[in-house]
Order: C-alpha cells, then structure tokens, then sequence
C-alpha cells in the first residue's frame, strides 16, 4: 500500500506526456479469434485472469454510473477490457485533462490486453464492436503518444488524431497545452 502510495505522489510531482485525442474518421472492420461480451457483474472477475483483483471495484463503478464494458474471451479466458463513456459525462484523457463529452459522442477508455494475447489484433477487434454498435455517435478515445500499439490499433480501425494534449507537471503546478491538427 505505501509503495503505491509512494508512486502515486512521485508520478504527480513530475510528469511529461503527451496524450493524442482521436477520433473515428473511416471505418475499416478488423476480426480476430476472440469472443467479446459485455461487461456484467456477474463477469467482472473473468479480468483477473490477467488484472489485478482492485480493477473489479473500479468496473463496479463504471457499470454503476452506466459505462458499457466489453471483454474479449480467447479459449474461454478473459484476455481484454475496453470501456465506453457517454451521456454527457466528463472523461479524461489524461488525469491533468478533462473533456465534457457532448449529447453525440462517446469515448473508449480504459482498453488492455493481457500479454499473452497481444499482436493477435484482439484490440482493434474490439474497437471495431464498439464501433459497430455506436455508428450514429461521433467516437473519440485517446491515447499516449509513447503507446505505438495502440496507435497502430487505433488507425487500423480507422481513427484520426483531432489534437494533442502536452502535460507538465512540476511540483503538482501542471501546465496543459493543446495542439490542433495542422
């Protein structure tokens, strides 16, 4: 508990990132082996296969506040977790950065694959469902500039960087830049 506390406190002090807002311009459908099903309580503990068991208490909470989980199943075992927000809720694509989804967006959160099952285009798969079942919403998600994975997933699917987010933080004084698309 106090290394986590610990690490909570250094990656506030002192933070460089640059986050990449997207959203879904042409949709290209992407397949894989697995299995998706929604996210219900009764499935929550399926994440633990790779997810550490504290993650059920926070997916309690999205499905709570009416986020859709989808969870993607290879050989019967839970190997991804993608979330989807809408309802005007405010999202966050980084912590240091807030975004009031509007009346016809959603946004795609809190995606990870287990190891074991990554490179076998399971993420763009499930980005495709979401996709699929939310065609009339204009869709967003954001990623970290440094995850090349996930970029790549993204734009496979047929997402397009709609801006930029710079944080830094020194000493908990955050300065946020955004940067349009040229």
């Amino acid at each position: 508990m106090f290394k986590r506390i610990l690490k909570y406190i250094k990656t506030r002090l002192y933070v460089n990132e640059t986050i990449i807002l997207f959203f879904l311009e042409q949709f290209q459908n992407q397949i894989s082996k697995v299995e998706i099903k929604y996210a219900t309580y009764d499935n929550l503990k399926d994440i633990l296969n790779f997810q550490d068991k504290r993650y059920i208490k926070i997916f309690e909470n999205f499905l709570n506040i009416g986020d859709k989980g989808y969870f993607a199943y290879l050989n019967d075992k839970c190997v991804h977790r993608s979330w989807v927000k809408f309802n005007e809720q405010i999202v966050y694509p980084h912590f240091a950065s807030s975004y009031k989804l509007k009346k016809d967006e959603i946004f795609i959160h809190y995606c990870e694959t287990s190891l074991e099952a990554r490179g076998q285009n399971i993420y763009p798969h499930v980005l495709s469902v979401i996709c699929n079942e939310h065609k009339l919403n204009k869709i967003l998600i954001a990623i970290n500039e440094k995850n090349i994975p996930s970029l790549k997933g993204a734009k496979k699917v047929g997402f397009c960087e709609l801006y930029k987010i710079h944080v830094l933080i020194i000493l908990g004084i955050k300065f946020v830049k955004y940067e349009n698309k040229k």
